[in-house]
Order: structure tokens, then sequence, then C-alpha cells
């Protein structure tokens, strides 16, 4: 039943409905050409009455189901002629329900829906060789209308497409040479004070400038991240360096040992499968840092057939409740892991501490 319905709305506004009114009344009451013969329904047959009706309804009631209205009019177009009445004006209301059929229906369906009930009012014409003529050319004329009003809507509607896309392209570059320029001032600003600070202290203090060290390293991380994330580098994401990294980067309160497999799996894996799996790493080691106190941590990559699975566990104290409902940490990760597919389950680990696993597909989905 769907290809009964257009696939875009026509102007159906008052004035437009009433200008159809109009048509269709003038067309029933003035005759062209040499006969004064008027279509009526106070006067002819019965069934010239009656088609009368369904002409005048089918060109008024058009924007509204030009289908219908098309089907409509060849039948009673077909049901006057075979009765033996006169051909008149609104004989030719297919016309018009074909120019809507053609401008709101992708040209094959237009063409595969029109075609019966245009030919049947062209064979019921035809024993008129001028009327079947003129109904040819307007049909035809109507149908190029309509085929010439679809396309200059597409390509207005093309047009809009690309604009909002240009648009929204903008806004967000604009966006992130903003937040690249706030934060990245912030974080550079930092690490330069932490390198500062950690030069000012010399020889002295070396749990301070290991500290002050690992700030460093942390904000120059977090500048590439970011610099990543707002599409300003195209180089590749090396999980198993930033893996490396993050396990480096940690406090002395906790430590954590990397299983990982062979370098080449992890070469292999699409774009936003490596960079998933870094987040996950990086949320579950920085929800240890902040809830599990003293603690050691264990993060293991494994591949298995086709999905690859990635598991933080520690033996921290920390509460038994790692996520308060008010953070975004747990559902960020379950949100990324699902957009490519996979699922990723938390909570406490046997024996003490937590765990958080992800499973993700090796191949990037479509």
């Amino acid at each position: 039943m769907r290809r009964w319905w257009p696939d875009r709305r026509v102007e159906r506004g008052p004035v437009w409905v009433a200008l159809d009114v109009v048509v269709a009344y003038l067309s029933a009451v003035i005759a062209i050409g040499p006969s004064d013969h008027t279509a009526s329904v106070l006067s002819g047959s019965a069934v010239e009455r009656v088609c009368a009706v369904v002409w005048f309804a089918a060109i008024a009631g058009r924007r509204f189901a030009p289908a219908s209205a098309l089907w409509a009019a060849a039948a009673a177009t077909v049901a006057a002629v075979a009765s033996g009445a006169e051909v008149t004006n609104v004989s030719l209301a297919t016309a018009l329900a074909v120019t809507l059929v053609a401008r709101t229906r992708p040209p094959r369906r237009a063409a595969e829906l029109a075609a019966l009930p245009v030919v049947a009012t062209l064979v019921a014409l035809a024993g008129d060789t001028d009327a079947v003529v003129l109904a040819g050319a307007v049909h035809a004329v109507a149908w190029l209308v309509g085929w010439a009003g679809r396309t200059r809507q597409e390509a207005a509607d093309a047009m809009r497409v690309r604009e909002n896309e240009r648009a929204v392209a903008a806004e967000r570059a604009r966006v992130a040479a903003e937040l690249h320029d706030a934060v990245g001032h912030a974080v550079t600003v930092m690490v330069t004070h932490a390198g500062a600070a950690r030069l000012v202290l010399g020889e002295g203090a070396p749990p301070v400038q290991e500290a002050l060290a690992r700030i460093e390293d942390v904000g120059r991380g977090a500048m590439s991240d970011l610099d990543r994330i707002l599409g300003l580098l195209t180089d590749s994401y090396d999980v198993e360096a930033a893996l490396r990294a993050l396990v480096a980067g940690l406090p002395g309160s906790v430590t954590a040992e990397l299983r990982l497999p062979p370098a080449d799996v992890l070469r292999r894996l699409p774009p936003r499968t490596a960079q998933t799996v870094g987040r996950v790493v990086q949320e579950s080691l920085t929800n240890v840092v902040r809830h599990a106190g003293p603690a050691h941590a264990v993060v293991a990559v494994t591949v298995t057939g086709g999905d690859l699975t990635v598991s933080i566990t520690d033996d921290g104290a920390g509460t038994t409740t790692r996520w308060p409902d008010s953070g975004r940490g747990l559902a960020g990760m379950k949100e990324r892991v699902a957009g490519l597919g996979g699922s990723l389950d938390a909570g406490p680990a046997d024996g003490g501490g937590w765990r958080v696993a992800a499973t993700l597909p090796m191949e990037e989905a479509p």
C-alpha cells in the first residue's frame, strides 16, 4: 500500500485548494472547442452526472490523494465514453493529477502508477482524433511539469543539506579550536609550572621530583589526546604505546601489570577499536587511583576467535561502589563499547577488589 502514498507533501494551503476548486468549476462549465456541451450534475444521463462529480472531486482533491484522483478520473472518463456521453473538458482531469503524481514520487514509481490510467484515458478518447491528440499533449506536458517540479525541489533539498552540513562542520571546527585553545593553554601552563618546579628543586626531594615529572608526562599525553580527539592529528592510534604510558604514569600508590598479545595483533585493530581499548583502560585505572587506595592492577588484553577482551582487575579495598550513580565514567565506557557492537561489565572481583571487562569485535562493524 505504500506505493499509493507520496514520498513528499505538496502545497495544501487554503489558497491552493481554492484554486483547484475554481479550476474544476471552470473546466466543468466552460466549453472549449466547437461543442457547447458542458458536464453538469443537473443535466444529462445518470452516468454523465456521476462522472461530473468524480471529475470535479479529482481536480479539487488532487493535492490530498493524487494517485487516487488519477485513477478515479480515468475510470470516470472511460465510463463516460463507454456510456456514449460527449467528451468534455473535465475528462482531462487525469492530467492535473498526473502532475502531482510525478512530483511526489520517484520517476519510476510514478510511471508505474500513472501508466495504466493515462493509457486507459487515451484509448477511451481514441475515437476522436483531435481529442486524443490534445489529451496526449496535455498529459505529456503535465508529466514534464511534475517531473521538473520534483527535480527543482530535490536540488533545493540537496542544497539545503549541504548548507546545513557546512554550518555544522564550521561550528564543530569553531568549538574544536576554542576547546583546543582554552584547555590546551591550561594544560600547557600546568606542564610548564610542573617542569619549572622540578628544576627549582634541583637534586632534593626525589619523591616530589618524581611526582612533578609524572605530571609533565600526563599533561603532554593529555595534549596529544586532545589533538587526536579534535581531529588535529592524523597519525594512527598506537594502543600498545598508550597502554604502557598509562601504566607508567600511575602514582606510586598504584602499580599495574600489562599482559598484551603480540604487537602485530594490536596493530591490526581498527582505529576506533584501538582507541576504545585505550579509553576503557584509562578510565578504569583512573577509577583505581581515585577509589581503590593502595592497589595493584592487572591489565590484560586477549584475543579469542573474532573477539578482543580487555580486563582491568585490581586488589584494592576502596568502596564497594566504584562509580556513583551520578558519575559518567561507567556510562561513558558502556556507550563507547556498545557503539562498536561490544559489551562491558563492571563489578567486584573474586577475592576482593574490582574488575572491569569489555569484549569488542576485532572487525569494525560497517
